[in-house]
């Protein structure tokens, strides 16, 4: 093994570049003047806020859409705060979500009130528990919230979080599937409000509720998509931490936390795509942030030497519940969709209302051609900068399906697989023309990826986009550890999804939260603050701008 000692010194040291690892960087380094390392994997930074082209065609690989980003609202305000203003956001046409089920289509809009009159319309009989929904789910992504604030908040915010555990009856264990069936009798209208499982990875008899509604609550006023693509996002931060004398550096996988009597002393990286597969690189800082998942973080990065109590129930947990995994079609288009009645919408649409049977049928619908569900997305009807016009079909599918083709080489991949990936962007394919005919007719450019492709671009434990399986054992005392930002190795912290659940906004959040724990940290209300600061500085300036975007 060839090891390279870096001669610099560096105040922080990031693993991995998703949003929870941007969001950190970007308050150190503007906030605290920190000297900050970035290391990714991907030859992109970004994590699955990264975006691609091929031929003049644009993609956005996790991102399709964002809520709570209207304007001069707090959740925007502080990602304005993290992207220098660097990222401008476009409101999606409304309907922005419309859900299609056998002998029933529904339009979900940007208005809390209109969601409960549509439903209230098509299921009258049920009024009263469709009102009591919607309180709930008010109730129950304030109980998620207050969880995380009691694990991870400052002193002030536990206490906060502690508080709210008596007044807020909702549990964590209760699943969305429990819930529904003791309020709602139609499973019709139980499965049109679970329609955005998807989001989340987990049906309705494996998810929480209080992640469900959290989910529900934060598309309640629309969806919102980042204007010429979510690669600004890392764009920006890069730019604003090399200001502050910081780096980031790309195709550096970590493969060891440094220790030092005891402490964090930096990080082991090894050089991707590089000949030699044994050149290794050594970075040196007090404090270690990963972004890589707490699986990643403690069963491969920390030696096995020093003492995890909850390695082995982590391991298993992992072994035991798989996380969500799923395949992608990245379509480009030779016309306007729009055409077809396309508007920039999302479309969810399922051939069966049992959302737990059709998860179920996450790997048999690839061998037997017929996928039960599907979620279609068209970046360029949202982005008003798109040239070109694309789209992205989005399923979920078991890692088993793939595995055979595991230890092959990405883009290297024999014609079996090769074959695989066609015959599965072909059946998504046609199941969207099913619903909208002529769709197929207007595809010009294919590519697909897979478990595998997240596998080897992330090194998530089988390629999962969500994190952790969002189980309710995750909430059991003795497994609280796991999620928690400070590690059981001193300077050595975690932040991304894992810390709070799956989504751009949550990893923000985790990312603040994360932020408000390091020495020398910036605490929450600060962090809130500064962002509503500096959005009354700028927010006229950035107006104009806005309008100047989408007009052009």
């Amino acid at each position: 093994m060839k090891t390279t000692h870096t001669a610099r010194d560096y105040d922080l040291i990031l693993i991995g570049s998703g949003m929870g690892a941007l969001t950190v960087a970007s308050l150190m380094a503007q906030l605290r003047g920190k000297r900050i390392l970035v290391l990714e994997r991907h030859f992109r930074a970004g994590g699955f806020t990264h975006a691609f082209s091929r031929k003049n065609f644009h993609w956005d690989v996790g991102v399709h859409y964002i809520g709570q980003m209207g304007e001069g609202g707090s959740i925007r305000s502080l990602f304005d705060l993290i992207t220098g203003k660097g990222v401008q956001w476009s409101k999606m046409p409304e309907p922005f979500e419309k859900f299609v089920y056998p002998n029933l289509k529904f339009d979900l809009y940007g208005d809390k009130k209109r969601f409960i009159a549509d439903l209230v319309q098509l299921f009258p009989a049920e009024e009263k528990a469709i009102r009591q929904y919607f309180q709930d789910i008010s109730k129950a992504s304030t109980a998620l919230f207050f969880h995380t604030m009691r694990q991870n908040g400052t002193p002030v915010f536990k206490l906060v979080g502690w508080l709210g555990k008596f007044w807020n009856s909702i549990s964590l264990d209760l699943t969305t599937k429990e819930y529904l069936d003791s309020h709602f009798q139609n499973p019709q209208l139980k499965a049109l409000l679970v329609s955005q499982w998807g989001t989340y990875g987990l049906p309705p008899a494996q998810s929480p509720f209080v992640m469900h509604a959290t989910i529900v609550n934060h598309y309640l006023q629309g969806g919102y998509y980042p204007v010429g693509g979510a690669g600004n996002i890392a764009d920006s931060v890069q730019s604003i931490v090399e200001s502050k004398g910081g780096k980031f550096l790309i195709n550096r996988e970590a493969t060891e936390i440094l220790r030092d009597r005891g402490e964090v002393a930096g990080v082991r990286v090894r050089k991707v795509n590089t000949p030699n597969k044994d050149e290794f690189e050594e970075y040196y800082a007090p404090v270690v942030v990963s972004n890589v998942g707490a699986a990643n973080t403690y069963l491969k990065l920390i030696p096995p030497d020093y003492p995890i109590p909850f390695r082995q129930s982590l391991a298993e947990f992992v072994r035991q519940h798989p996380p969500a995994t799923n395949v992608m079609v990245y379509l480009g288009l030779k016309d306007d969709p729009r055409k077809l009645g396309f508007h920039g919408e999302n479309h969810w649409i399922y051939e069966q209302f049992d959302h737990d049977a059709i998860y179920e049928q996450r790997s048999s619908w690839i061998k037997n051609g017929q996928p039960v569900q599907a979620y279609i997305s068209f970046p360029s009807l949202k982005d008003p900068q798109a040239k070109t016009h694309t789209a992205e079909i989005l399923t979920f599918a078991d890692y088993d399906t793939f595995i055979s083709w595991q230890n092959q080489q990405w883009r290297h991949r024999d014609t079996e697989y090769k074959a695989l990936k066609q015959h599965i962007s072909q059946t998504l394919i046609d199941l969207v023309n099913k619903h909208y005919p002529g769709f197929a007719d207007i595809v010009d450019y294919v590519e697909v990826s897979t478990p595998l492709t997240n596998e080897y671009f992330t090194a998530h434990p089988q390629g999962g986009i969500y994190g952790l399986s969002f189980k309710s054992e995750r909430f059991q005392p003795e497994n609280l550890p796991w999620t928690k930002v400070k590690t059981p190795l001193p300077g050595l912290y975690l932040t991304g999804v894992d810390i709070y659940m799956g989504g751009i906004v949550p990893a923000v959040m985790s990312g603040v939260m994360t932020t408000s724990n390091l020495p020398d940290g910036i605490s929450i209300p600060q962090a809130f603050a500064m962002a509503a600061k500096a959005n009354r500085g700028a927010g006229e300036q950035g107006n104009i701008k806005m309008k100047s975007i989408v007009e052009s």
